[in-house]
């Protein structure tokens, strides 16, 4: 199937090739210097409770706390994926962020990859993760494999940005339908409590 306009050709990539891969780390928790700075701390738990995007975490660490640990400050527009225990969950990170180590994150290369397009690509490749993913307390995908990991993308930018605009928009129908249905079933439970307790009678 092509998209109207579109005629450009796809091409196979290595994931290094058109992003960079980034770990994530944790200051040390004994030093109270490296906490509660104004740098965003992402752990799996803050994804899990965000949507597609996320501003703001649960913790913070200061300057001195990321220049002392392995953590480090990914650019606006980062996706965020955790790549230990559950593999797979991520968002676009809205501001500045560091992520501890549960973490592979993707910064982009603007002329290459448009990172609301790459968002919704990596939802294929995340079974092949997990089938990579190896460890004896709890699996993990490694930077290299991750890295190494091939993609078919189109070289066109534009078409690129045009198909996560279509998947997009069928994002926001899927939220609005399960608001509708939130609400209903919400009708619902207050409508079951008038009528199974008699406080609003059914005219026969």
């Amino acid at each position: 199937v092509k998209l109207p306009g579109f005629d450009g050709v796809w091409n196979e990539y290595r994931i290094k090739d058109i992003c960079d891969v980034v770990s994530g780390g944790t200051p040390s928790t004994k030093n109270v210097t490296y906490w509660n700075g104004n740098i965003p701390w992402c752990t799996p738990t803050d994804i899990t409770s965000s949507g597609k995007y996320i501003t703001q975490t649960k913790q913070s660490i200061t300057e001195r706390g990321l220049n002392n640990s392995s953590a480090n400050l990914l650019p606006k527009n980062s996706i965020l994926m955790c790549s230990r225990a559950t593999i797979g969950p991520r968002a676009i990170n809205k501001v500045e962020m560091a992520t501890n180590q549960g973490f592979k994150s993707f910064v982009c290369k603007k002329h290459k990859l448009d990172y609301e397009f790459f968002y919704y690509l990596l939802s294929i490749y995340i079974p092949y993760f997990i089938r990579l993913a190896s460890g004896s307390t709890f699996l993990e995908v490694s930077k290299k494999d991750v890295e190494n990991t091939k993609v078919f993308i189109p070289n066109d930018l534009n078409e690129q940005k045009e198909i996560a605009t279509i998947i997009g928009k069928i994002d926001k129908f899927i939220e609005l339908l399960e608001k509708a249905v939130n609400l209903l079933k919400e009708q619902k439970t207050g409508l079951m409590q008038l009528l199974l307790t008699g406080t609003v009678r059914v005219k026969v």
